[in-house]
């Protein structure tokens, strides 16, 4: 069975035309049609991709040999086609849920009358947490990049909503080591700034600070996330 022969049949296994093989892999459909006819032969490259596509191994690919018996890996390709429905749709649902605990915890914290809205924001997000970070753990026990990339795409955006009931109690830290500024110096600093300065001071201290914490820690996860991962594999 020659190189073309295998691939003529792998893709209609698939169910796929020239076009869309060509497509996924790259190419033109005028090269893959060369394949399948042996006028020519794709470069290792090629042969690497078309053997990780169809879940064969290069080895038989380039062996005139006798078809491989398509029982383990065409299961395991079969199992792992839910998921690629499944992880985009689980993906923007533990984000969502990240972003409804947070807004439950602000009302909870500001209008509500009652904690209730407050207690239920932060189980959604624990539980929206832990569920996105269940299933990275389960897509890299299966493939660990397919794992790192669900991790760092959640992580990119969900740091947003989950930092700031993380950075809570340093602000609150910070609230306490406010109040243990002597009162005397406070009284000197109120009677010698003019009193727009000392509002604005205030606002900086009280509002800025935990604002540019939050936004510090954010914008360096995202960042540090968003960068091309070039660890060993």
């Amino acid at each position: 069975m020659t190189l073309g022969e295998k691939i003529i049949d792998l893709r209609k296994k698939r169910g796929l035309s020239q076009e869309e093989l060509a497509i996924t892999l790259g190419v033109s459909r005028q090269a893959v049609s060369k394949w399948e006819t042996d006028e020519s032969t794709p470069d290792t490259a090629k042969i690497v991709a078309l053997a990780e596509y169809f879940h064969v191994t290069t080895d038989w690919l380039l062996r005139d040999i006798v078809p491989e018996p398509d029982t383990g890996k065409t299961a395991s390709h079969t199992a792992s086609e839910p998921a690629h429905i499944i992880t985009p749709l689980l993906l923007c649902m533990t984000i969502a849920g990240c972003a409804c605990g947070l807004l439950l915890i602000c009302y909870g914290f500001f209008r509500a009358a009652t904690t209730l809205p407050t207690v239920l924001g932060l189980m959604l997000l624990i539980f929206s947490v832990a569920l996105a970070t269940g299933y990275g753990l389960f897509l890299r026990s299966q493939t660990e990049a397919a794992g790192k990339s669900f991790m760092r795409s959640f992580w990119r955006i969900a740091v947003w909503f989950v930092s700031p009931v993380a950075c809570y109690p340093l602000v609150l830290v910070f609230y306490g080591l406010l109040t243990e500024i002597p009162y005397q110096l406070v009284n000197q600093l109120w009677l010698a700034l003019p009193k727009p300065i000392w509002n604005i001071a205030r606002l900086l201290l009280l509002s800025g600070v935990p604002l540019l914490l939050y936004l510090a820690v954010c914008l360096f996860v995202s960042l540090r996330l968003c960068r091309p991962h070039t660890g060993k594999q």
